[in-house]
């Protein structure tokens, strides 16, 4: 990807470097497999414990409370679910439309129950709320930098990510979802110029 498509803060690292040695990766998998077969509700130190097989007072020797557990989750998702994929993103070759469109397929192929125990997780929590927008946020970010790298305003290239992502995302948590030829069809709609 080009230099302009996005601009990540300079605390932010590359995924490659970090989800391999993320912190207590084993515990924070665990809590993530708890929020997505049953519920932020499930998720306490005695559970997620139970999940690993190992004693809670490890779980509180490595977190401050449920808190800074949490934020420790959220992280995690973060550098796995976005940092991920525009990793991927960035080996890729081609114009923006064509990472545009890789984009669709991406989306369209990853495993989406993580994302929609977060998304549920985001309701009754502030934290994960700001987590999901944090994500939503680069996420469009990356869109609207390959809009604008098209020759589109960049009023244009907002309008064109927020349909964009919110058709790619959307469709999968509601009973009309689509097929992956329908979304290439759709996002190439959305690439078109007036």
């Amino acid at each position: 990807m080009k230099d302009n498509v996005i601009q990540l803060n300079s605390s932010e690292k590359n995924f490659t470097d970090t989800i391999e040695d993320f912190p207590n990766r084993d515990w924070i998998e665990a809590g993530i497999k708890i929020l997505r077969e049953k519920s932020v509700e499930a998720l306490t130190s005695k559970s997620i414990s139970e999940e690993i097989k190992k004693e809670e007072k490890e779980f509180s020797r490595l977190y401050n409370g449920m808190e800074s557990y949490m934020e420790a989750l959220l992280d995690y998702w973060y550098e796995k679910e976005t940092l991920k994929y525009i990793d991927m993103l960035d080996e890729m070759t081609g114009d923006a439309a064509d990472l545009v469109l890789a984009m669709t397929e991406i989306i369209h192929n990853i495993d989406k129950s993580d994302e929609i125990a977060i998304r549920n997780m985001a309701l009754k929590c502030p934290n994960a709320h700001a987590a999901l927008a944090r994500v939503d946020r680069t996420r469009l970010d990356v869109a609207i930098g390959l809009f604008k790298e098209m020759g589109f305003s960049e009023k244009e290239s907002e309008i064109r990510s927020k349909i964009f992502y919110t058709s790619e995302i959307g469709t999968e948590y509601t009973s009309i979802s689509s097929s992956l030829e329908q979304k290439i069809a759709r996002t190439k709609l959305l690439m078109v110029r007036d």
